[in-house]
């Protein structure tokens, strides 16, 4: 292939191509040489770019745990942090994040090394979008005298619900022809009053 000249941001095409390939292949079916060939570069470009397929992988990590986490921290910036409200926004947004961008969920979650460590204690190596939610449930398990371990049952089931949610939503396969909202709101009913 001879040397091609990339109009734009190649580093950022080279990141969503392998995640693009990682969502919908796997792991093992990307090689910086079909995202040279995705991208219309010579693989010379991608090394330019990127040492070994390992170190694509992190950046795409990164980038997609950055995107997110920036997404929800603006969401929340202007909000009360103690309030079920608020919780309740950023569980929509972070479904509203990933239906925009599915094969980011697929990509970030599929035989990922993202580390979700299940604890009301803040964590510096836990998952940036994680420690988000965490703080929020803490501040309101604060405010309305909750326990740490009912805080935590809170988070955990919150997690597992917009997780549940976000899956259902974003797959071809699955046909559902209620509105999804109403499962946060009955959520946030039963265990924020």
């Amino acid at each position: 292939m001879k040397d091609q000249y990339h109009h734009g941001n190649l580093k950022r095409d080279l990141i969503e191509n392998a995640i693009q390939i990682i969502s919908e292949y796997g792991f093992e079916q990307l090689s910086l040489r079909n995202i040279a060939k995705q991208c219309g570069v010579s693989h010379n470009a991608v090394y330019r770019h990127f040492e070994s397929k390992e170190q694509l992988i992190d950046t795409c990590r990164n980038y997609v745990t950055d995107l997110l986490t920036e997404y929800l921290r603006n969401v929340v910036k202007e909000l009360e942090p103690a309030v079920p409200e608020t919780l309740r926004t950023l569980a929509e947004a972070y479904i509203h994040f990933y239906q925009e961008h599915p094969t980011y969920y697929s990509f970030l979650y599929r035989n990922s090394s993202v580390q979700i460590i299940l604890t009301t204690q803040k964590m510096d190596e836990n998952h940036p979008p994680f420690e988000i939610f965490r703080e929020v449930c803490c501040a309101i398990a604060e405010k309305q005298k909750r326990s740490s371990d009912e805080c935590l049952n809170h988070l955990i089931q919150l997690w597992s619900l917009i997780h549940g949610l976000t899956a259902l939503l974003i797959s071809p396969k699955v046909e559902w022809n209620s509105n999804w909202l109403n499962c946060l709101d009955n959520f946030f009913e039963e265990t924020c009053t």
